[in-house]
C-alpha cells in the first residue's frame, strides 16, 4: 500500500472521532475543563513524586508515619465541614444561576461554622488517641485551623457548575508550587517535622485566598452573597445523607492509617502511606473527569432520559477502561518506582501498592455513581452504601492488621471499596438499575474503543 494511502487509512478513524467531538460544543468545553484539571493533577503528581518522596526519605518511616497519622486524623474530621454540599451546590447553580448569591452565601456560612467545630474536634481526637505525643497534637492543630479557610471552596463549586475550572487550577497550582519549594528548602536546611506541618497549613490557606481572588477577577464586582434560611434548610435536608456518606467514605480511606498507628507501628504507617500515595494520585483523576462531564450529562436527563442513560453507560465504561489501564501500568512499574524513589527503608511499600492500586477501579465507578445519586435525588442510597463500606473496612482492618500489617490494611480497603462502590447497589431496588449499569460496564468496557471509532450508522 502506498505511504499516503496507508496514512489516510490509519488516520480515518481518528478523523471520525475528532469530527464527532468537534460537532458538540458542550463536549469541547468539558474536555477543556478536564484539560485544566488534568494539568493541575499532573503537576501535583510530579510534585508528589519528586518532592513527596524526597520528604519521605528525609523524615524516614517513623516521622513520615507520624506526619501522615496526623493528616489522617485531620482528614477524618475535616470531611464533616463539607456538610455534603459540594454536589448539591454545583447542581443547583447549574440548573438555576439566578439563585447563585443565596446559594453561595448560605453554603459559605454553613461550611465556615462547621469548619470551626471540626477543627476543635480534630485537636481533641488527637489528644485522646495519643495524649503524650505533643508533636502530633501540634500537627493536627496547625492544619485543622488553616482548614477553616476552606469555606471558600464554594467558589470552586461555582466554577464547577460553569465548567470553568481553570479559575481554580491557577491559584491552587501556584500554592502547591510554592509549598513544594518550601518543602525542598526545609529538607536542604534540615528542618524539623513541625516545619512540614506549617508548610501544609499555609498551602491550604493561600490556595483558598487565591480562589477568592479568582472569583473576584471573574465577576469583576464584589460578590453580594446572602444568607437564606430557606436555602439552608433545603440544602441540609438533602445533604445530610451525603454528609454521613462522606464521613463514611473518609472512614475507609483514612481509618486504615489511624488503626495501623494504634495496632502496629509508625514505621508501618510510613510504608503504607508511601504506597498509597501512588494510588491516591490516580484517585483524583476520576473526580476531575466526573466533575467536568456530569453537569453536561445532567442537562439531558429531563429532556431525553434515553440519551441520558446511554451517555451515562458510556461514561461508566470509559472510567473502567482507563482505570484498568492505570492499574496494569502500576503493577508493572510500581515496584521499581517504589524502590528507586523511597529507598531501602520502605521495603514493604511495593507489595502494599500491588494490592491497593486495584481500589482505583472501584473509586472510578463510585465517583460516577455518587453523582448519579445526586442527579436522580436518591442521596439516601449513597449513605447506605458508604456505611456498608466503612463498617467492612473497620472490621477487616481490626482482623487483618494484627496478622498481616500494612498488607492486611490494603486488602481491607480493597474489599470495602468494592462493596461500597459496586456490590451495595444490588441490595436495594432503588439502586438496582445503577448496579446493572455498572455490571454491564464491567463486562463491556473493553469494547468501548471499537464503538467510539465506529462510523455513524454502522
Amino acid at each position: 500500500m502506498p505511504l499516503n494511502a496507508a496514512t489516510r487509512a490509519v488516520s480515518a478513524p481518528a478523523r471520525k472521532l475528532f469530527n464527532k467531538v468537534r460537532q458538540r460544543q458542550g463536549i469541547l468545553e468539558s474536555l477543556s475543563n478536564i484539560g485544566w484539571l488534568g494539568s493541575d493533577r499532573i503537576i501535583r503528581m510530579f510534585g508528589a513524586v519528586l518532592i513527596g518522596t524526597l520528604v519521605a526519605r528525609y523524615l524516614g518511616p517513623d516521622q513520615f508515619g507520624l506526619l501522615n497519622y496526623g493528616l489522617a486524623i485531620y482528614g477524618l474530621l475535616n470531611i464533616i465541614s463539607n456538610l455534603g454540599l459540594d454536589s448539591l451546590v454545583v447542581r443547583d447553580i447549574a440548573l438555576d444561576s439566578t439563585r447563585e448569591p443565596s446559594i453561595l452565601g448560605t453554603a459559605f456560612v454553613l461550611k465556615a461554622l462547621a469548619s470551626v467545630v471540626t477543627s476543635i474536634a480534630a485537636i481533641v481526637a488527637a489528644r485522646i488517641l495519643d495524649p503524650h505525643e505533643r508533636v502530633l497534637i501540634i500537627i493536627v492543630a496547625l492544619i485543622s485551623f488553616a482548614s477553616i479557610s476552606q469555606a471558600l471552596d464554594v467558589v470552586d463549586f461555582f466554577f464547577q457548575a460553569h465548567t470553568r475550572s481553570r479559575y481554580t487550577v491557577v491559584p491552587r497550582t501556584a500554592a502547591f508550587a510554592a509549598a513544594s519549594l518550601a518543602r525542598l528548602a526545609a529538607v536542604l536546611l534540615h528542618a524539623g517535622l513541625l516545619m512540614f506541618a506549617w508548610i501544609a497549613a499555609l498551602e491550604i490557606l493561600f490556595a483558598e485566598l487565591g480562589l477568592l481572588v479568582s472569583y473576584l477577577r471573574y465577576r469583576r464586582v464584589i460578590p453580594r452573597w446572602t444568607w437564606s434560611g430557606k436555602e439552608a434548610r433545603a440544602l441540609m435536608a438533602e445533604s445530610w445523607p451525603l454528609l454521613i456518606s462522606g464521613v463514611m467514605s473518609m472512614v475507609y480511606l483514612r481509618t486504615d492509617q489511624i488503626l495501623l498507628g494504634k495496632l502496629s507501628s509508625m514505621s508501618t504507617v510510613g510504608n503504607y502511606s508511601a504506597a498509597i500515595r501512588f494510588s491516591e494520585i490516580w484517585y483524583a483523576i476520576p473526580v476531575i473527569v466526573t466533575t467536568s462531564v456530569m453537569p453536561r450529562i445532567l442537562k439531558t436527563r429531563d429532556a431525553d432520559p434515553q440519551r441520558y442513560y446511554a451517555r451515562l453507560q458510556t461514561f461508566y465504561e470509559t472510567m473502567i477502561l482507563v482505570s484498568v489501564g492505570v492499574t496494569i501500568g502500576t503493577l508493572i512499574l510500581g515496584p521499581t518506582m517504589v524502590r528507586l524513589l523511597y529507598g531501602a527503608r520502605y521495603t514493604s511499600a511495593a507489595s502494599i501498592l500491588s494490592v491497593h492500586i486495584w481500589t482505583g477501579i472501584f473509586v472510578s465507578v463510585g465517583c460516577v455513581g455518587s453523582q448519579q445519586y445526586v442527579h436522580e435525588r436518591i442521596t439516601t442510597s449513597s449513605l447506605s452504601r458508604t456505611a456498608i463500606g466503612a463498617v467492612a473496612n473497620v472490621v477487616l482492618n481490626l482482623l487483618w492488621i494484627p496478622r498481616w500489617g500494612g498488607m492486611g490494611s490494603a486488602m481491607a480497603t480493597l474489599v470495602a471499596q468494592s462493596l461500597a462502590s459496586y456490590f451495595a447497589d444490588g441490595f436495594s431496588t432503588r439502586t438496582r438499575h445503577i448496579f446493572k449499569m455498572k455490571t454491564r460496564a464491567f463486562f463491556h468496557f473493553w469494547l468501548l474503543p471499537v464503538s467510539l471509532l465506529r462510523a455513524p450508522g454502522e
